[in-house]
């Protein structure tokens, strides 16, 4: 990463921007354990109106650059340098990156996969490079698991490492998301999961209508409330207002707006460190309405 922009930054007028949105998931079951030390899993994800902001513009020389607004972001951890190099090794092109950061990091919202398949779409727009859907998802599953879904675009029953996609229906709904100030690794999560049983897989559904209620559990709940006291604390406080759920490997939470019992009691009540944020699931991907 090169040097940090501010979060008012203006940007540039010769940089093109391209959206990356957040995501959900509804649920989570973790089915087995392979040899290389994935989980095989099954989960519905859902697109929602959060998005990070990533500009482009091409060099006239090949060197990739990039600049953040956080500062979290590493060399060995930008998924959007590692896109660009990954999508231009064949070609003599550079570009300049931008991304403006909104997607909680850590926070189990996909926004790393997110930047990293916006960044494959817009490059492939950008300079043409005509390959297919199939050969961006290629290269998505090597920079991580949930890439190949927001390259896909479409709300998906997702099998597998996270690479098998289903087209599943879910209600554009409103949701609220609660997010603390902890970054959740899930890398680490995951190797202190431990499958105590063989899980027997649901059936494949069209519609997250079609999965009943006691089915939509995250199976890494108990591990993540175990080793954060801190979102174990939050997860209960809110349990006196609905239902709430954890999103992936955490560490943000989500409830459906319409079965929270007083918002205004949560905004007076809440931790200080608490961000709230009121979001909308989406049916596809902003790059699937451009194209």
């Amino acid at each position: 990463m090169d040097k940090l922009i501010t979060s008012n930054s203006k940007i540039p007028s010769n940089f093109q921007c391209f959206f990356a949105p957040a995501k959900i998931n509804l649920f989570l079951k973790i089915l087995s354990k392979r040899a290389d030390g994935y989980h095989c899993l099954q989960s519905a994800f859902q697109l929602i109106d959060l998005y990070d902001e990533i500009y482009f513009k091409k060099r006239k020389d090949n060197k990739i650059t990039t600049q953040y607004n956080v500062e979290f972001i590493k060399k060995e951890n930008d998924l959007c340098l590692k896109a660009a190099e990954l999508i231009l090794k064949d070609f003599n092109f550079g570009v300049d990156i931008i991304v403006r950061k909104n997607i909680p990091i850590g926070g189990g919202l996909g926004g790393g996969s997110s930047d990293a398949a916006t960044t494959l779409l817009a490059l492939n727009k950008l300079f043409n490079l005509k390959y297919e859907k199939k050969k961006l998802m290629t290269f998505g599953l090597a920079l991580g698991a949930d890439v190949p879904f927001f390259i896909n675009g479409i709300n998906a029953w997702v099998e597998g490492i996270g690479e098998k996609l289903s087209p599943i229906s879910i209600d554009e709904n409103e949701y609220l998301l609660f997010v603390p100030n902890i970054h959740i690794s899930t890398q680490n999560i995951f190797k202190d999961f431990k499958l105590t049983k063989k899980s027997i897989p649901l059936k494949i559904a069209t519609s997250i209508n079609d999965v009943s209620q006691d089915q939509m559990h995250n199976d890494l709940h108990g591990t993540i409330l175990e080793k954060y006291p801190k979102l174990r604390e939050l997860f209960y406080w809110l349990k006196e207002y609905g239902e709430p759920k954890i999103t992936g490997t955490g560490s943000t939470l989500f409830m459906k707006s319409n079965n929270v019992k007083d918002i205004k009691d949560i905004n007076k009540n809440k931790p200080k460190d608490i961000k709230i944020i009121r979001v909308r699931g989406l049916s596809v991907h902003p790059h699937l309405l451009t194209d």
